[in-house]
Order: C-alpha cells, then sequence, then structure tokens
C-alpha cells in the first residue's frame, strides 16, 4: 500500500498541481463587507462532489448558537461578519466504521493582492518544474488542494478506511476572522484535525496568538504663528515608535520560551499602519493634526493574554516618558482591536506523533516545533472537542506579492496527507 500510495502521487503530478492552480485562478480576497469567497467554495463543493464525497455547502450565520458564543466577533470597524452570502463547505468520505476520523480544514479567503506591483499574475498560477505561484497559493490553497487530493488518491486506489476523512473550506480567516472556523466548529467536530497553514511541511502541535493594539497620540490643532501654540501628536508618535521598538527587543529577551519554541523563539511586533492629518484637507494645508495613530501587531506565546501584554507596554512608555520631555506631555490612549489567543496540544498526543511519522517515512526526517504565526487554530483547540495540528506547504511570500509554493515539496505533503489517512483512520 505504501509503494502504491507513493506511485500514484508522483504519476499523477500534473493533476495535483492543477488542482492548486485551479484554485489559485479564483479570486476570493477578503474584501469588505462581505468577502469574496463564494465562487472558490463553489468549485471545492464541485471537487468534493465528483470524488463522492457528502457535500454540505451553508451560511455560517444559519448555524444555531454561532451569533451568541461569546468568542463570535460581532463586529469589526469597515468589516460585516454577519454571515451574509458567505459559505463554508464540508465534504465528507465516510469510512466504513470503528475507525477515528480526520478533518483537514482549511479557508478560502486570501490578503488582497494590494497596490504592491507582482512580477507574476497573481492569478495566473504561474510555474516552472519548481514553483507556483499566486495570491494565496501559500496561505492556504495549495494546503486545502492537497487535503482534496488525498481524497482522491484514497480513491483512485480502493482504500477503504474505518473512519471519516472530512475536507472543509471556511471563510473569513484573514484579519483575525475565525467566525466561519467557529461557525464549522459549532457544527462538524472529528477526532483529529489537520489545518495546512503554510509551515514548511513543519509539524506544529502549537501556534502564537496575537493583539492587534491601536495607540493613539491627542494634540492640539493649530498653526505655529497662532498665540495658542498647536501641540504635534506626530513628533510624539515616531518618537512613541522607537520605544515600541526597543519594548519589543525587550520582550524577546525576558518573555518565558515555551519548549516548543526553543529552536524558533520570536516574538515579532509589526507596525501596519500610521495615520495623522485630516485627510480631507488639501495637501498644503499647515496645520497640526489633533491626533496620530498607529495600529501594531504585537504576537503572542500560547498562554499570554492582552491585559498584561498592554500593561507592560505602558509601564515601558512611562520609563521612556521620564527621559523625554516630549513623551512626558501625552498620555496616549491604548485600545486593543482583536486578540487571537495561542493555543495548543501536547506534542506527545497520538495525532501530532501520526502526522510526523508520515512526514518522516515520506521526507527522511521530521521537525515538530510551535508555528510563529497566529492562526485559527485555537478555535479547535479551545472551543471545540477536535485537537488541532498544523502541516502545510513549504514557499514563500505570505500576505506579499509573488506568494509562491515550490511543487517538489508539495507532492510530499500530499503523500502525508494520504499516509495519515491510512495511518489514523485504520
Amino acid at each position: 500500500m505504501i509503494d502504491s500510495i507513493h506511485t500514484w502521487v508522483q504519476t499523477h503530478r500534473t493533476e495535483i498541481i492543477e488542482s492548486v492552480r485551479r484554485l489559485v485562478a479564483i479570486n476570493t480576497e477578503n474584501h469588505a463587507p462581505y468577502g469574496n469567497e463564494q465562487s472558490g467554495q463553489m468549485a471545492v463543493a464541485g471537487m468534493l462532489n465528483v470524488l463522492g464525497c457528502e457535500v454540505d455547502t451553508y451560511a455560517i450565520g444559519s448555524v444555531p448558537g454561532l451569533l451568541e458564543h461569546p468568542y463570535y466577533w460581532a463586529m469589526r470597524p469597515g468589516l460585516d461578519r454577519d454571515g451574509h452570502a458567505r459559505h463554508n463547505v464540508m465534504g465528507i468520505r465516510r469510512g466504513t466504521g470503528g475507525g477515528k476520523s480526520l478533518m483537514f480544514s482549511s479557508h478560502m479567503d486570501t490578503m488582497p493582492v494590494g497596490p504592491d506591483a507582482w512580477s507574476k499574475d497573481p492569478f495566473g498560477s504561474d510555474s516552472t518544474e519548481e514553483r507556483l505561484w499566486g495570491v494565496g497559493s501559500y496561505d492556504m490553497k495549495a494546503g486545502l488542494a492537497a487535503s482534496i487530493m488525498a481524497v482522491k488518491a484514497l480513491n483512485d486506489l480502493g482504500i477503504e478506511l474505518k473512519g471519516d476523512v472530512m475536507v472543509e473550506s471556511v471563510i473569513d480567516e484573514e484579519y483575525g476572522g475565525c467566525n466561519g472556523t467557529l461557525a464549522a466548529r459549532l457544527k462538524y467536530n472529528a477526532d483529529l484535525a489537520i489545518v495546512p497553514e503554510p509551515t514548511n511541511l513543519i509539524v506544529c502541535p502549537a501556534h502564537h496568538g496575537g493583539l492587534m493594539l491601536r495607540v493613539t497620540f491627542f494634540g492640539k490643532p493649530g498653526w505655529g504663528f497662532s498665540p495658542d501654540k498647536p501641540v504635534d501628536p506626530v513628533n510624539a508618535l515616531g518618537r512613541f515608535i522607537v520605544v515600541l521598538n526597543e519594548w519589543a527587543a525587550q520582550r524577546n529577551a525576558t518573555v518565558p520560551v515555551p519548549a516548543l519554541y526553543a529552536n524558533n523563539h520570536s516574538l515579532p511586533v509589526l507596525v501596519n499602519q500610521v495615520k495623522a492629518g485630516e485627510v480631507n484637507l488639501p495637501i498644503f494645508a499647515a496645520r497640526v493634526p489633533s491626533n496620530a495613530w498607529l495600529t501594531a501587531w504585537i504576537e503572542t506565546y500560547p498562554g499570554e493574554g492582552p491585559d498584561a501584554i498592554i500593561a507592560d507596554l505602558m509601564a515601558y512608555y512611562q520609563q521612556a516618558q521620564s527621559r523625554d520631555a516630549v513623551l512626558a506631555r501625552f498620555e496616549p490612549e491604548y485600545k486593543p482591536l482583536r486578540f487571537l489567543n495561542g493555543s495548543g496540544i501536547d506534542p506527545q498526543h497520538a495525532g501530532v506523533q501520526t502526522v510526523a511519522n508520515a512526514v518522516l517515512q515520506v521526507r527522511g526526517s521530521a521537525v515538530v516545533q510551535g508555528a510563529p504565526f497566529a492562526c485559527d487554530g485555537h478555535i479547535f483547540n479551545l472551543y471545540s472537542t477536535t485537537p488541532m495540528v498544523l502541516c502545510g506547504p513549504i514557499g514563500g511570500g505570505p500576505h506579499a506579492p509573488d506568494e509562491y509554493i515550490d511543487l517538489d515539496p508539495f507532492l510530499d505533503l500530499v503523500e502525508t496527507f494520504i499516509r495519515t489517512a491510512v495511518a489514523w483512520c485504520g
């Protein structure tokens, strides 16, 4: 059986790559207010139907208990998350009974292409023998395609499993959404889930969390010659960015490192938005703005909470005020916009070991460590009965121009998924 699985993957290389190409070619950028996943979800439903799966395509807002769930994100500025015209897809390949179930869970939405230039067509699935480019290829349409092709391999090889194999595609994961994943866990669960986020074929029983924090400095608008001198918040914000970077360095040096992160201990703090000045004024309007703000993404280890992080940053800022006369005049507002929990399961969990053994068999070695990014995995571990492990393709450029996957290792991922299904489901 093992030889036949490897042979199937190698002889179906073109078909496997075409499955990724088909999904990447569909524009599923996550745009406000209702996303853009529908065409991609219908394509996935069609692919699963052809494979003989039981297919359920459902609006997330129709799931009982979703809107009342304490973790449901009812509103985010500029993004309506009421489930309107946004559907999850679940396909189930039924087992013969008596085995454990395995779920592959991917998100269909991608980050927008953005204003920065691509050297490749973001929806063209341009490829060479070694690489395929496209928005969402790495994060995470290749992982979704791999799970679909694993089901096709089981069918083609006539492998009957005792447990069910489930393939789902959820909506609205980017921007820290997670309502699609939450709805899915209220409706479907399994004995183990594999989330094929881009881990570079590293098996990850844990993942980071993250805090999106807005920090606002309030000044006094006006012009320099006025008897009432303006108070410039922009200068203070610029100095605060220096303080934020210093605090991030201290945080990385002092926060206890969990064992799963011993070899990749890093907690990025990224400034992703900066705003000052009234956009409706002429560009040459000589006026100090009334406020200036930034948003920062602060990554966390499992177990960290937002309140302690904000308190630590505030204390560090107060120290900076004592040595900076400009900052001493400002008490900024700290507003958390979104917090995603980090989470994890025991690396000795049978599911983790099963996935790691499959990678070992395919590639000759396997690495088990924490994933250095936040994702929707905490929905599984904290709000459902389904334990979750991350394992996904090798590539680069997530959320950036010229995103890509490497193709030979992608075949290894498909083979890993097939072997895992056989070993786990029985």
